[in-house]
């Protein structure tokens, strides 16, 4: 008998970039399951306004949070190209996890920070996990408003971003300033 809520929590994100609401999901998943899958969504794009951050950018910056903790074992972070088909969307991604990796199990609950996030897989898990980010003891936080900050040179961006990837961020984006 397994001491968590569910066997295999999945969630899907962009993490552009990796920032505490994420790593508030990221927790209450390793919380309640024996197993999590986190995906980096749109692994195909980098270097825009909206995906500046790489896939192994973006999966160091969770590592960095993680790499430290007993639960980390746990913990796996996979990419994955997206698809132009959202009805699709739910199936195409469940089909990557069955076919890449068939030793685990499938996912038996899905988690996301809103109800849009999970709208895509209401036909496919039984459980939905919406991971409140309007909590009044929690900051509202979204990586389009920390890329803003970043963009115009507003230093509050460090309220949201763990402190172990304040170098990502500066390396990446003050470096490249002109692509944000």
């Amino acid at each position: 008998m397994s001491d968590f809520k569910y066997q295999h929590g999945l969630t899907i994100m962009r993490a552009q970039p990796f920032h505490i609401g994420h790593a508030l999901l990221i927790d209450k998943m390793l919380q309640d399951c024996a197993r999590v899958t986190v995906i980096l969504g749109s692994i195909q794009e980098q270097g825009t306004a909206r995906n500046p951050l790489n896939y192994t950018t973006r999966k160091k910056m969770i590592q960095n949070i993680y790499r430290n903790r007993p639960e980390y074992e746990r913990l796996k972070i996979i990419g994955l190209f997206d698809i132009n088909n959202p009805a699709e969307w739910g199936e195409y991604v469940l089909d990557f996890i069955k076919e890449t990796f068939p030793d685990l199990p499938q996912p038996d609950v899905y988690y996301a920070g809103s109800a849009y996030d999970a709208h895509w897989f209401k036909d496919h898990f039984k459980h939905i996990e919406l991971v409140d980010r309007t909590n009044p003891d929690f900051p509202f936080v979204t990586g389009t408003m920390i890329r803003d900050m970043i963009k115009f040179g507003d230093k509050r961006w460090k309220n949201f971003i763990h402190p172990e990837n304040y170098h990502i961020i500066e390396e990446h984006f003050y470096r490249q300033k002109a692509i944000i």
